[in-house]
């Protein structure tokens, strides 16, 4: 990775972005700086490999100071500083006084004074946003980069079928996105639950799969961090799986007849989305609420079909599930509370249900309590809530969906519950089979 390379450029851009991110959401000065080992490690997560010792890193961050110079800015490599030994941020290398100190940015004082000057100005010029839109007005153009509630219509997420297997995933009969990789950076913590999500495909044009808008749905939960677990899936680069490591949570149906990129390009409403002008940024990237309406003018009609995969009822990742449980045991309580019953928790007591309410007559029901964060009340029970739901008198199933927008309850007794369950796996034990 040399200057002038478009992998260079991409690297530079991308530290760019994510140390941007950092100052925004930084608490205070010491909250800003990042080591040159995290950021390697997330620029690794968009498929650039850019060691932390020596290499190319120094000549990128003193490129992406020079960018931010040229706009009036201040040293974006400020941030990026050597790590002590308990594994924390210190203080930048002497490269960094040098360079200071040199053309163009003849920077003067001692170095302390240089230094944290630097990320003053930085944290102050990426708090709110607003120089980043002076900047941009300057130039001529809008400060699109920018994503607020204001200006948020959707998140759009990349799939690249090299990476990871959607052809297989189609021929298994994948028709539902659960997950996706995002980049941890400022981005990533502006995801909440209920906001809309697009899914897109890249590659070149004429490929199977055709690169386009494949999918669309919404966001289910809060990012999430998880680490491999050895099993690769659908992943075809084992190394790219291993580094990724924060996921969104959500729920996309892919759609019969994607909208192919070359269709979408020709709107002269959406010649100038991100994911056209930065192709190769990494997830998340945005969707304008003005790029939206004229999206959804090209997606085919969809039936309402959520499933419950994301999170919650015995699927999905444990984050995710806990907060969905959680939406769903404070749904019901407040509900029975509301009717003047009083609710007990036994949830840690392994009973087959999860509250015992009382009502002001004496009557009890034992109120076993699923959430799902989708629209569908497709839920699992286990062997020993199934038993409650047979041989315990009051016992009730309560399914809370849209746990963490919007929660809708629905209680049934044991008899329509029991009718309703429907085989999902068998166990097979092998134990004391010759060869075993």
């Amino acid at each position: 990775m040399r200057a002038g390379e478009p992998e260079f450029d991409r690297a530079v851009e991308a530290a760019t972005e994510i140390l941007r991110g950092i100052a925004r959401d930084s608490r205070d000065e010491t909250d800003a700086l990042i080591t040159y080992r995290q950021l390697s490690e997330l620029l690794a997560q968009q498929d650039l490999q850019v060691p932390y010792h020596g290499g190319p890193m120094p000549y990128i961050l003193e490129e992406a100071s020079k960018r931010e110079d040229a706009e009036n800015r201040g040293m974006i490599s400020a941030l990026v500083v050597k790590q002590g030994p308990d594994g924390k941020p210190t203080e930048p290398s002497r490269g960094f006084h040098r360079m200071a100190r040199r053309r163009p940015f003849n920077r003067s004082g001692d170095d302390f004074s240089i230094w944290w000057s630097e990320v003053r100005r930085l944290r102050a010029e990426n708090a709110t946003g607003e120089s980043e839109t002076r900047s941009a007005a300057a130039h001529g153009s809008t400060a699109r980069n920018l994503v607020t509630s204001d200006n948020l219509g959707a998140w759009l997420v990349k799939c690249n079928p090299e990476v990871w297997d959607l052809v297989s995933f189609l021929a298994d009969g994948g028709e539902t996105i659960t997950s996706w990789s995002v980049v941890p950076n400022y981005r990533a913590g502006l995801i909440r639950p209920g906001q809309r999500i697009l899914f897109w495909v890249t590659g070149k044009e004429g490929a199977y799969l055709e690169p386009g808008l494949w999918g669309s749905g919404v966001i289910v939960g809060p990012v999430y961090e998880a680490k491999a677990d050895g099993d690769t899936g659908y992943w075809l680069d084992e190394d790219q799986q291993q580094r990724t490591r924060h996921f969104a949570p959500m729920d996309v149906q892919l759609i019969t007849s994607p909208v192919p990129r070359h269709v979408l390009k020709a709107d002269s409403r959406l010649s100038g989305m991100e994911v056209f002008r930065q192709p190769q940024m990494g997830n998340p990237l945005f969707v304008t609420k003005e790029e939206l309406a004229a999206l959804d003018e090209h997606l085919p009609p969809q039936p309402v079909k959520v499933t419950v995969t994301a999170s919650g009822a015995g699927f999905g990742n444990p984050v995710t599930n806990a907060q969905v449980e959680a939406a769903a045991m404070e749904a019901v309580t407040r509900d029975y509370e509301g009717r003047g019953w009083v609710v007990k928790d036994v949830s840690k007591d392994n009973l087959g249900w999860d509250l015992t309410c009382t009502s002001p007559d004496g009557d009890v029901e034992k109120i076993e309590v699923k959430g799902v964060s989708g629209l569908r009340p497709a839920i699992l029970l286990t062997p020993n809530e199934e038993r409650a739901a047979r041989v315990e008198s009051g016992w009730r199933l309560a399914v809370v969906t849209k746990a963490l927008t919007d929660p809708e309850l629905l209680i049934v007794d044991a008899e329509t519950a029991r009718s309703s369950c429907r085989p999902f796996m068998f166990k097979v034990d092998l134990q004391g089979v010759p060869g075993a």
